[in-house]
């Protein structure tokens, strides 16, 4: 790790050699509704990522793959310590083959939301390691940021990490270079120089910029299920209530295995779990033996390697990893509806995230 951390204080020094950091603090993020102009000049080749969710833009070349807000670590290089985690919006990973041999198992940049950072003070609060925390104007909006990193069993993630409070929501810009602690000249280890790698890195990030607004706001918070897995964002002010926690027993039957709900403005709105099923032929006869629509009566509204997502009025199924999630928002009589705009219900969807 040493040898690790070195590399990545070297980054950093480079960059205030370029003049990148240690800019003036006074900077103000753009007003609610804002538009940045966009660059004048753009590596060619380049390719530019929009949320229309978050408001913002950000460039990357083409030995760097997007994989959205929710990716699939199946589809990635799988380091043991991802790129990626339940917090990112954008992820950004490297795809080229230079490094194979080495002591690198991925790199790439993460976009995140940060829930339950709600000040500035708490946002700008890195907890960073060896270098203090400074502050860089990056298309005109002030951010602090400072190295990051975590290790263990012989592996080790890390690099700068830049957050800003924007429209009172905490993003975070994670860039993050995967290794193993092998060492270098051991047989079969390549030397590892991310010098290049952390020059495109490096460029990436200062492409971001806001072009608009958080669509969704700041007002909500992050639920766990630590019984069954899965996430996602519910309004605050609301509580999460369990209805069926998870047990052995439960995990053997033919029912729910978990399951909860929270109410918003008259209706429920719940995220249920069934676990051991194996496949979509199992899981379309629990499904008909549950009283729920079957798959026939489905449309698949995203697919990766991992996981499939269902519309199946008025319920969404996720579906992967030997189990399925069940998403529904019901009224006041405890009837599942169909969505008909429910933003609330939109929200919990797109938040949503398998274990």
């Amino acid at each position: 790790m040493r040898l690790f951390l070195r590399r990545l204080i070297v980054f950093v020094i480079c960059s205030a050699a370029a003049g990148s950091i240690g800019l003036p603090t006074d900077a103000r993020t753009p007003p609610a509704g804002g538009t940045v102009a966009s660059p004048e000049h753009r590596r060619l080749g380049w390719r530019t990522y929009r949320s229309p969710e978050y408001g913002f833009t950000m460039d990357y070349p083409a030995n760097i793959s997007f994989y959205g807000s929710h990716p699939d670590p199946a589809e990635m290089k799988g380091s043991y310590i991802p790129i990626c985690d339940q917090t990112t919006v954008a992820c950004f990973e490297y795809n080229g083959n230079e490094y194979a041999g080495t002591i690198m198992e991925a790199a790439g940049l993460s976009v995140n939301v940060l829930r339950d950072l709600r000040t500035e003070q708490d946002c700008n609060d890195i907890e960073s390691h060896s270098i203090p925390t400074k502050t860089e104007i990056i298309n005109g909006i002030n951010f602090h940021y400072g190295i990051i990193g975590t290790g263990g069993l012989g592996h080790g993630e890390g690099g700068p990490s830049y957050r800003v409070l924007y429209q009172n929501v905490c993003f975070e810009i994670a860039v993050g270079i995967a290794e193993t602690n092998a060492r270098v000249g051991e047989p079969g280890i390549k030397e590892f120089n991310d010098k290049k790698l952390n020059e495109i890195l490096h460029e990436m990030v200062h492409t971001f910029r806001f072009i608009g607004d958080v669509v969704d706001g700041p007002a909500w918070k992050v639920y766990s299920d630590g019984g069954c897995g899965g996430s996602f964002e519910y309004p605050d002010g609301d509580t999460v209530v369990k209805t069926i926690e998870y047990s052995q027993a439960g995990y053997s039957s033919n029912d729910i295995t978990c399951s909860q709900y929270f109410s918003n403005d008259g209706r429920d709105y719940t995220v249920a779990v069934k676990v051991q099923i194996k496949d979509v032929s199992q899981l379309n006869t629990w499904l008909k033996s549950s009283g729920l629509p079957d798959l026939s009566k489905a449309q698949v509204v995203s697919k990766s390697t991992s996981w499939t997502e269902y519309q199946a009025e008025p319920y969404v199924y996720v579906f992967g990893q030997n189990r399925v999630f069940i998403l529904s928002v019901s009224d006041s009589e405890q009837r599942a509806i169909t969505r008909n705009g429910d933003r609330v219900f939109s929200h919990l969807i797109k938040s949503f995230r398998m274990p």
